[in-house]
């Protein structure tokens, strides 16, 4: 399941329906994981990114409401020695307040339940939270359906999966995420890549 789930999202659907390659959701990792950080994943799929990454000695918390996601990334991670949290991201995450270095909302939060960026923004309350204060980083990516260049087949894509209860995200636009994260974090780094919208935040 992992490598076709490999095959067919990250290294398909990234670029063919969002116009989004990779590499760009790559670079987020690979600029804020560091060695010895607590990272947080949340909504970790099949762990592809930090497989790649091989970041050394971190202490791994992986959080998904789904046990596939969780018991594949926790097999492909397990030199980490992860910690696996089953539950919503939308509920107060059961990490200590103020203890994260990284955490990572990578191409999830158009998963989430809700009818805009603003009902999920609970998921940016427990980032909020669980980062170290005035150093702490929350990178993420998700898919937008309105304010981003969003192409035909994209458009296509999205009527799918929203039909088919994969992804909640018709009124996800990038003016509302965009005031989602100044309203909780600093240092906001904000920019789109195709119908994707990619960022970097610190906690205050």
């Amino acid at each position: 399941m992992t490598w076709l789930y490999d095959a067919l999202v990250i290294h398909g659907t990234y670029r063919v329906l969002w116009s989004c390659p990779w590499r760009r959701v790559f670079a987020l990792y690979a600029e804020a994981v560091r060695p010895g950080q607590t990272v947080l994943e949340i909504g970790p799929g099949g762990g592809y990114f930090l497989d790649r990454l091989k970041p050394r000695g971190i202490e791994l918390h992986l959080l998904d409401v789904h046990d596939g996601p969780l018991q594949a990334s926790a097999a492909r991670l397990a030199r980490h020695r992860p910690v696996t949290h089953r539950q919503s991201a939308l509920e107060p995450f059961p990490l200590e307040k103020g203890s994260v270095d990284t955490a990572v909302l990578s191409m999830v939060l158009h998963c989430v339940p809700g009818q805009s960026v603003v009902e999920k923004a609970a998921v940016f309350d427990g980032i909020a939270a669980a980062l170290k204060p005035g150093t702490g980083v929350c990178i993420g990516a998700t898919v937008l359906s309105q304010g981003t260049d969003l192409s035909a087949l994209g458009r296509a894509g999205l009527r799918y999966l929203n039909a088919k209860q994969i992804f909640a995200n018709t009124g996800d636009t990038l003016s509302d995420l965009t005031a989602v994260l100044h309203d909780r974090f600093a240092d906001v780094r904000l920019e789109v890549c195709g119908s994707v919208a990619l960022w970097r935040v610190t906690a205050r």
